[in-house]
Order: structure tokens, then C-alpha cells, then sequence
């Protein structure tokens, strides 16, 4: 790809970046966020992920305290007009802060109760029907931040020490993911109501849209059934989750086949858009579903559609995959379903990180020392491409 390779368009993103810091005027509210935006994007394809979240945590502070810093004040005084509404800009940032969170555990930017002209659905209020896609994309994604803004104590859940949580932990972890259970599973009914109104009538790429967000509302109400404590002490807690898993990559399948059947000019050149698709699902499966053949046409898809989404790219992901199936795997006898993969093998705590210019992956897991035991010992992987 061009901006690779040092092309014309990474030129270009140097010459943005000089005129930003050199120019003679501070940028306005809009310019900034837009630049913090687009830098993303930019070192999102070159492999720079420390250096994108960056840019996306610059956003999303500037955004968050628009109201009451000397950005927002400029914004309300200057003569210039915002060329981006701030509306749009809450929707674009709410979407790629969902990725700081998840890989940093940081606590999710604070968006406006309401604003006069916010985007369809970009509330904390689910609508009795949703009267579009773009509404019913809006309001999830408000849902999400609200919710993990309202339960905190789920973003800390990894970094406990395996077996160190308390009974009041448990009660106030549960009672967080009771909470947002309840929410998305609210908002799940309306989307289904919607799409069972709609459906037949969807072009290719609205439907496209639809399986997206069935993807990611049932992958996120797949995780909060479980006690959140549950896979520390078992893994095999997943099992019991193969008819959705299933349903995830059949899903998935058919997105990937409406993309490639859309786009044949592009043959096999990779998609990238900014916020999460498909990837971080079947990565869910890949490494959470012991199904040897389900796991393995999960890889497969990541393979088979190379893409990138922020922060996740699919080769990247498929090979990480693929090594934990090979570390919970060699060593066993045939395995044929979940049951013949036993917990003291499976791996959990999967935290990966990527050096592009060195083309290595570090993988670091943890899997439980015996049958008999609740101490868990950390494993590490260096994976080469």
C-alpha cells in the first residue's frame, strides 16, 4: 500500500502534521479532532497502534471538555464557523474511544446527555422502534460508552489477580453486568423488530450494516451472560455457547461473501475503515470456542477477507489465533469437539502486542498449572511473519 511504502498519501500526512505545529494561528475545534482523526487512521496502517491510541485519547479529551477549556471557548467566540459539526465528531470519536477502551482499559470519554442537533439515536434513551439503520448503529453506540461508564468495575476485571476477588466483588461485578445485560438486550429486541420490518427491502450494503450490528450485539450479550468471573476458574464455561458461536461465523461468512461479491474490482486488496467491524468477534470465537472445526473457520475468515479495522487487522489476528489453537492443541489426542480440550490446557488472559517494522508478535497467555489448583502460570509466544 501507498502510505507503507512512504508514497504520496504518508508525504502528505507528514506535511498535515508540520502545518498543524508550525502554523502562525492555533486550529479550530473542528480541525483539530478532524487532524486527531485522520492521524489515527494513518498510523493505524502502518502498524503503529500505541501511537494511533495516542492520537485518539488527544480527540477525545479535547472533545470531552469542549464545553468548559479554552478550545471550547475559542470555538463559541471565533468568527470561523466549524466546517464538521460537533455532532458529527461526537458520533466519530464515540466509535474509535470504544477501541481505546477495550485494549487499554481507560475509562470511556464523556459524550453530552443531549445535544440540539445530535445525530438520530446518539442518546441514552432506546426508542420504541428504530426508524433507520444509522439510528439504530447511533444509539448502541451511546449505549456502550454509557455503559461501561456506568460499570466501571468491569473495565478492571483483567487486571485482578486470578482467585483474589472478593464476595463483594462478586455481588458488584454481577450487579454491573446484570445492568448493561439488560440494556443491550433492550435494544436487541427494538433492532430485531426493525430488521423483521425492513429487511427485504435493504440494499446490499444497509444489509451488510444490519449483520454488522447483529455480530456485535450478540457477541456483547454472549459476554455478559457469563459470570465474570467464571473463566478464571474454568474455561470450559464457553462450551456451552456453540449454537451462537455458529451463528457468529455464519454471519461473519456472509458479510465477507456481500463485500467480495460488491467490490470484485478490488480483487484482493484489503479493506480498512477506522472503527470495528467483524475481526474482534471471530477473534472472540477463535480463541474462546474449543470447536476444532468452528475455531478453525473462524481463522479461516481472517484469512480469506484481509482487512483492517482501527486497530485490528485480520492477518495479524488469524495468525495470533491460530497459535493459541496450536499452544491449547499439540499434545492432545485427536480433538473433535470442545470436551476433548481440556481446562488445564486452555488459555485465557491473551494480551498481544505487535512490532510492524520488525514483523513479530509477542503473545503473552496464561494458562492453569494442574487440575487440582487455581494457580495459573504466565506463558509467553514470539510469533514471526
Amino acid at each position: 500500500m501507498d502510505i507503507v511504502e512512504g508514497g504520496f498519501a504518508l508525504q502528505q500526512y507528514n506535511k498535515a502534521i508540520q502545518h498543524l505545529v508550525k502554523g502562525a494561528r492555533k486550529p479550530s475545534l473542528d480541525t483539530s479532532l478532524v487532524a486527531c482523526a485522520l492521524f489515527a487512521c494513518f498510523e493505524f496502517l502502518q502498524g503503529h497502534h500505541v501511537s494511533a491510541l495516542s492520537h485518539i485519547r488527544s480527540g477525545t479529551r479535547i472533545l470531552s471538555q469542549e464545553n468548559e477549556d479554552e478550545y471550547g471557548r475559542v470555538s463559541a467566540n471565533d468568527s470561523y464557523q466549524l466546517c464538521i459539526g460537533i455532532e458529527t465528531l461526537d458520533v466519530v470519536f464515540a466509535r474509535l474511544n470504544a477501541q481505546e477502551v477495550q485494549l487499554l482499559g481507560s475509562r470511556p470519554m464523556r459524550l453530552p446527555r443531549a445535544r440540539k442537533n445530535a445525530h438520530p439515536g446518539f442518546c441514552s434513551e432506546i426508542p420504541s422502534e428504530f426508524k433507520s439503520l444509522e439510528e439504530a448503529r447511533n444509539n448502541l453506540d451511546y449505549l456502550w460508552n454509557v455503559g461501561i461508564r456506568g460499570a466501571p468495575d468491569l473495565e478492571t476485571i483483567n487486571q485482578l489477580r486470578i482467585g483474589d476477588e472478593s464476595p463483594e466483588q462478586r455481588t458488584k461485578y454481577d450487579r454491573g453486568r446484570k445492568r448493561c445485560k439488560a440494556t443491550f438486550l433492550q435494544w436487541s429486541n427494538t433492532f430485531q423488530r426493525f430488521l423483521e420490518k425492513n429487511v427485504a427491502n435493504m440494499e446490499s450494503r444497509a444489509l451488510q450494516g444490519a449483520m454488522v450490528l447483529k455480530i456485535n450485539i450478540s457477541n456483547a450479550l454472549l459476554e455478559l451472560d457469563v459470570d465474570p468471573f467464571s473463566p478464571l476458574h474454568d474455561q470450559t464455561c464457553w462450551d456451552q455457547y456453540l449454537p451462537m458461536y455458529e451463528e457468529l461465523v455464519d454471519l461473519a461468512t456472509a458479510v465477507t461473501d456481500a463485500q467480495k461479491s460488491q467490490d470484485q474490482e478490488l480483487g484482493q486488496r484489503p479493506i480498512f475503515q477506522a472503527d470495528q467491524s467483524i475481526i474482534g468477534p471471530l477473534f472472540t470465537i477463535a480463541h474462546k470456542c474449543r470447536d476444532p472445526f468452528l475455531r478453525r473457520r473462524a481463522i479461516a475468515l481472517l484469512y480469506s477477507a484481509p482487512r483492517q479495522e482501527g486497530v485490528w487487522d485480520s492477518i495479524l489476528t488469524a495468525r495470533v489465533s491460530e497459535r493459541i489453537m496450536h499452544m491449547e492443541e499439540d499434545g492432545l489426542e485427536e480433538v473433535k469437539c470442545c470436551a476433548d480440550v481440556p481446562d488445564r490446557v486452555r488459555i485465557s488472559d491473551i494480551q498481544v502486542s505487535i512490532d510492524m517494522p520488525a514483523r513479530r508478535g509477542y503473545i503473552n497467555v496464561s494458562r492453569r498449572r494442574s487440575l487440582d489448583t487455581q494457580v495459573w502460570e504466565p506463558l509467553a509466544e514470539v510469533l514471526q511473519w
